[in-house]
C-alpha cells in the first residue's frame, strides 16, 4: 500500500514539472506575438488563464507535499484539469493552428504509461473531442489574407488532425500493451523470487537433516550396542530382555528414518520411489502413520471406483502427508477423515479434523515457514508440505468447512513425470 503511494507521489511531482513544460511554452507564445506582428493574441484572456494554470500547480505542489488523500483517482483528475487548461490555453491562441497543439500527447503518455486501460481510453476520448473541436471553434493565432485560406493551408491542418488521431492510438496500444508486459515481467519476478527464497529454506533444511542424521547416527549406534550387551547379561531376567528387546525395536526404527532422512536431504526426488496405485499407496500411508500415532482415531474413504491409477511413492510426498495429518491430529486427535479419489486429469486427497479450524491469517499466509497455529510450533510442518507438493505439480488448498473443522486439500497431477 505504502509502496503504490510513493510511486503515486513520483508520478505526481512528475506531473507538476510537465505542467512547468506547458506553462514556459505557453508563455514563450506570448512572448513572440510580442515581438511579431503576424500573431494575434487575446492577451488578457490567455495571462488570467496561465496566472491560474500557476495557481492551480502550486496548490498541486503543497497537496503532493502534505501526501493526504493521493490515490489514483485525484491524480486521474489532475491531468484532466491540464487537458482543460490546455484546452482554453489553444482556444485563446490559434487553436488547432497552434503548433504547441502536439501538448496533448503529455498527459494521454503519462496516463497510458502509469493508470490502467479505462483511464487511458478515457483520456484519448476527451483529447481526441477537444482537439477536434478546436478545429472548428477558436480565436485565430495568424493574420492571414484570402489568399492563405484558399491555399493548401487547410489540407496541411486537416492532415495534422488526422496524424493526431493517429498517434494516439498508437500511444494507447503500444504503451498500454508494453505497460501490461513489464507488470507482467514484474509479477513473474516476484514469483521467481519467491521460489528461489522458499527453495533456498528447503536447502538449509535438507542440510541440517543431513548433519542431524549423521551426528545421531554415532550416538545410536552406541545405544543400540549397549542393548544388546544388557540383553545378553540379563538374558535370565525375563522382564529385563522384554525391556531391551522393545528399546532394540525402537531403536532400530531410529536408524531407519535417519537412513531415509540422510539419503533424501537435498533431494529434490526419491530417485528410489517406488510406483504404487493410488488406493493402495494411501492405504499404506494411513497405516503406516496410524502406526506411529497408534492414540489418533482416523477414517478413510475412497470416493472412487474401478482402477486406480499409478503414483510414484516419492519417500518428500510421503512425509508431507504424514505433516499434514500430524498437524490435524495435533488439532483434533479424533474424528478424522483422510477421504481420497482420482478423475481424469487429477489425483485428490482430503484431510478434515474436528478442531476449532485455521485461523485468519494461515489461511493467508500459509506459504511462509514462521506461521504457525501451535503455541511452540515454527510453521515449517505446513511451509515444507506446501513447498514437497508444489515441486512435484501439485498444490495444498486450506479451508474451514461450513460444518465446522479444518480441511487440507492435496492435488496432484495425475500423469507425473
Amino acid at each position: 500500500m505504502r509502496e503504490g503511494v510513493g510511486i503515486l507521489s513520483a508520478n505526481m511531482g512528475r506531473l507538476l514539472l510537465m505542467r512547468v513544460v506547458l506553462i514556459l511554452c505557453q508563455l514563450l507564445l506570448v512572448l513572440v506575438s510580442l515581438f511579431y506582428d503576424g500573431i494575434d493574441l487575446a492577451l488578457p484572456q490567455l495571462m488570467t488563464l496561465i496566472t491560474l494554470y500557476i495557481a492551480v500547480n502550486v496548490a498541486s505542489f503543497l497537496f503532493l507535499i502534505r501526501n493526504k488523500g493521493l490515490n489514483e483517482r485525484n491524480y486521474f483528475c489532475q491531468l484532466m484539469v491540464d487537458v482543460l487548461f490546455l484546452t482554453l490555453l489553444l482556444y485563446f491562441s490559434g487553436g488547432y493552428t497552434n503548433p504547441f497543439i502536439s501538448l496533448y500527447l503529455l498527459p494521454l503518455i503519462i496516463v497510458s504509461s502509469t493508470l490502467g486501460r479505462r483511464q487511458a481510453m478515457a483520456m484519448a476520448l476527451v483529447i481526441l473531442v477537444s482537439y477536434t473541436l478546436l478545429v472548428f471553434f477558436y480565436q485565430p493565432l495568424f493574420v492571414m489574407g484570402a489568399t492563405a485560406a484558399t491555399s493548401g493551408f487547410h489540407m496541411h491542418l486537416l492532415g495534422m488532425w488526422f496524424s493526431f488521431v493517429l498517434s494516439v492510438g498508437l500511444i494507447v496500444f503500444f504503451i498500454m500493451r508494453m505497460t501490461e508486459s513489464i507488470h507482467k515481467r514484474d509479477l513473474r519476478l516476484a514469483e521467481m523470487r519467491e521460489v528461489a527464497e522458499r527453495d533456498s529454506h528447503v536447502l538449509a533444511l535438507g542440510a541440517m537433516a543431513a548433519g542431524a542424521a549423521h551426528e545421531l547416527g554415532t550416538p545410536l549406534a552406541t545405544m543400540a550396542v549397549v542393548s544388546h550387551e544388557l540383553e545378553c547379561d540379563f538374558s535370565d531376567h525375563p522382564e529385563i530382555t522384554s525391556q531391551t528387546a522393545l528399546l532394540k525395536t525402537e531403536l532400530a526404527r531410529c536408524k531407519q528414518v535417519l537412513s531415509q532422512l540422510s539419503a533424501s536431504a537435498g533431494q529434490l526426488r526419491a530417485e528410489g520411489g517406488r510406483s504404487l496405485c493410488f488406493d493402495a499407496y494411501m492405504r499404506e500411508v494411513s497405516t503406516q502413520w496410524q502406526m506411529m500415532r497408534p492414540r489418533a482415531e482416523m477414517r478413510l474413504h475412497q470416493h472412487s471406483e474401478g482402477s486406480a491409477p499409478e503414483l510414484v511413492a516419492d519417500i518428500t510426498l510421503t512425509q508431507a502427508l504424514y505433516n499434514l495429518l500430524n498437524n490435524a491430529a495435533d488439532a483434533s486427535p479424533t474424528g478424522l477423515m483422510l477421504a481420497f479419489g482420482w478423475n481424469n486429469d487429477a489425483l485428490w486427497l482430503e484431510i478434515g479434523d474436528q478442531g476449532p479450524g485455521f485461523p485468519q491469517y494461515i489461511l493467508e499466509h500459509s506459504g511462509q515457514p514462521e506461521i504457525s497455529t501451535k503455541t511452540s510450533g515454527s510453521g515449517l510442518g505446513l511451509f515444507l508440505s506446501r513447498a514437497v507438493l508444489e515441486r512435484l505439480g501439485g498444490k495444498l488448498e486450506l479451508s474451514n468447512p461450513v460444518e465446522g473443522g479444518a480441511c487440507a486439500r492435496v492435488t496432484l497431477p495425475r500423469n507425473q513425470e
